[in-house]
């Protein structure tokens, strides 16, 4: 049986998006033209690898079963790629996830460099982006290098590129919405709500380090399809608390209440990449992400209204003083 690769992305990505809207964009095609890609894949395996529900999407037990060896033949695929050592090809950047803030980052610094020829990954956490960064399968990475439980290796290089805020989103019926900041203290009976607490490892060790930090517990009560679902909840559901990265695009229908913490969560992103020659494209990246950085504030901190967890402030005041 010949597998088309195309397909087998398709898959792939769909299967850790568990949405076939953000799969779709996430590939730039029409979720038709994604679904028919998964069907005929589907039709060469002769099984079903995906349930699908109004609200989520899951893979089947041969889905699963698959889904290690089909990355496994991308990452064959991909490094193949690689090796043809092809210097007009886009860069290949890993943004951790469409909704966060590295794709925000990327638009603001296409604005500046529009020439940029970028072929963005999602490739769900730093830590899932190390080993293709030594391979070459992947030429940058954005990401927290802190907390992914494993050392930075010496092979690999970063720079901090932005502190992201991050904010609190409640129900504009909540007793602490008409505040214009929410103290994190203010938390500490309710926590705050993560229902199904799950994650990269570097998001979950800074959230740990964090909540311990200001003794506000984590309510992971609950379940949610996606980040849609969970404001849904916050808007309608029982009084809680979530929070999100200050750049994230969120559900204006929902009329939720964005208040800054008081002192302000900062999320460290920076943008990772291996010693040793780099693709041309590369430098041009890193140039504009100094600049755009330097110019806009990104990585803006205030001792008495900010918190790092103290690793990730070391790196940061390391990157000032050598800027």
């Amino acid at each position: 049986m010949d597998l088309d690769v195309a397909q087998v992305r398709a898959f792939v990505v769909t299967a850790e998006q568990r949405h076939f809207g953000r799969a779709a964009q996430a590939l730039f095609l029409t979720q038709q033209a994604l679904s028919k890609r998964i069907r005929k894949l589907e039709d060469a395996l002769a099984t079903p690898l995906f349930l699908r529900t109004p609200r989520s999407v899951e893979l089947t037990a041969d889905g699963e079963r698959f889904l290690p060896h089909a990355r496994e033949l991308l990452r064959v695929a991909d490094a193949a790629v690689a090796a043809m050592g092809a210097e007009d090809r886009p860069l290949r950047l890993d943004l951790v996830d469409h909704r966060l803030s590295p794709m925000y980052l990327l638009r603001r610094l296409a604005a500046h460099e529009p020439g940029l020829r970028i072929d963005r990954v999602a490739g769900r956490g730093f830590a899932n982006a190390i080993d293709p960064l030594l391979s070459g399968e992947l030429d940058a990475a954005f990401g927290r290098v802190s907390g992914c439980g494993r050392p930075l290796p010496d092979e690999l290089e970063h720079r901090p590129v932005r502190l992201e805020p991050l904010v609190a989103l409640l129900a504009p019926e909540h007793p602490l919405a008409g505040q214009d900041v929410l103290r994190l203290d203010e938390l500490r009976a309710d926590g705050i709500w993560l229902p199904g607490l799950s994650g990269p490892a570097e998001w979950l060790s800074y959230l740990k380090e964090l909540c311990e930090e200001f003794a506000v517990p984590i309510d992971d009560s609950g379940v949610s399809y996606d980040l849609r679902h969970t404001l849904e909840q916050t808007r309608y559901g029982k009084r809680r608390v979530t929070l999100a990265g200050a750049d994230m695009e969120l559900a204006p229908d929902l009329n939720l209440e964005v208040l800054p913490f008081e002192p302000s969560p900062l999320f460290p992103w920076s943008l990772i990449w291996r010693r040793g020659k780099a693709h041309p494209a590369l430098r041009r990246l890193l140039a504009v992400a100094g600049r755009t950085s330097r110019e806009e504030d990104w990585c803006a901190y205030d001792p008495d209204h900010a918190w790092l967890p103290a690793d990730d402030l070391s790196l940061a005041t390391a990157a000032r003083t050598t800027r």
